[in-house]
């Protein structure tokens, strides 16, 4: 509800008469309708306040004009903290990605083996992968490896060693497809031997070090496999820049590997935190 009174804009102090609706509507001039003009300094708002929230943003008794002047005021004031808010949002996610390169830096490779892989003795001594052989994945099957979505050189085809480029979590997962090469005697597991194990391992190069992830593929006499199939890894393990891994494994299963076109050895490293 509003009230027309004015002091100063030429009413003196007597309130404002409207002049009295059209009695119909085809009594109204055409095209234009009925309207009354009132200068928005001469009109008080005399409902309740008007509230947002907890906030008040318009009170009783207020001229219309410094009412609109309020609401203005009110939401400009609410959209520049809206924008002010998202563009710090935006700032932060831009930091954090730049910060920790998450899912940005990574590495991956994958091959088919064309090495010979002898079977060695089975032994306390060789059943530590960290005895195993390095496996030497061609530069040209490195698939990325990147930086924060930049190539850079992490791993060195002619050690195997991968090199840690930042601080941070890591996922590790390696995958490992390998084919019998003697399928006479029934493959892995044939009657000739007496069993053994396949094993596969992530460590620290050198001998004697920390394994970050290992598996076994286990033979048994007369339970006869074609195909040896791994898989594994571990989830967000923390590892400092410059640190250094490689991917061994071992043959100890009585049957020496070699290459078979078809197969496949995979290493994939991303950061994650």
């Amino acid at each position: 509800m509003s009230t027309t009174k004015c002091s100063n804009c030429g009413c003196e102090d007597s309130f404002l008469t409207s002049p009295a609706p059209c009695p119909t509507p085809a009594a109204c001039p055409d095209p234009e309708p009925c309207y009354t003009v009132t200068d928005a300094q001469c009109t008080v708002y005399t409902g309740a306040n008007i509230v947002c929230g907890s906030t008040t943003v318009v009170a009783s008794n207020t001229v219309i004009a410094d009412a609109l002047d309020d609401i203005i005021s009110y939401f400009c004031s609410s959209i520049q903290t809206v924008n002010g808010s998202l563009t710090t949002i935006n700032t932060n996610i831009s930091n954090l990605q730049a910060a920790q390169g998450l899912f940005d830096t990574a590495f991956r490779v994958a091959f088919e083996p064309t090495i010979n892989l002898n079977t060695v003795t089975a032994s306390l001594t060789n059943s530590n992968i960290s005895n195993g052989v390095v496996i030497l994945f061609p530069t040209g099957d490195v698939e990325y490896q990147i930086v924060n979505g930049t190539t850079t050189t992490q791993y060195n085809s002619s050690t195997g060693i991968w090199t840690c480029p930042e601080t941070g979590k890591y996922d590790i997962n390696y995958n490992v497809y390998l084919t019998c090469p003697d399928q006479t005697g029934f493959g892995w597991g044939n009657t000739a031997t007496t069993g053994g194990t396949y094993s596969i391992a992530v460590t620290n190069p050198g001998t004697g070090t920390s394994v970050y992830c290992a598996d076994t593929f286990t033979i048994t006499k007369g339970l006869y496999y074609t195909r040896l199939y791994l898989t594994g890894g571990i989830q967000g393990k923390t590892l400092t820049a410059g640190e250094q891994l490689v991917l061994r494994h071992q043959n100890m299963t009585g049957i020496n590997y070699t290459g078979i076109s078809g197969d496949n050895i995979d290493w994939a490293i991303r950061r994650v935190g």
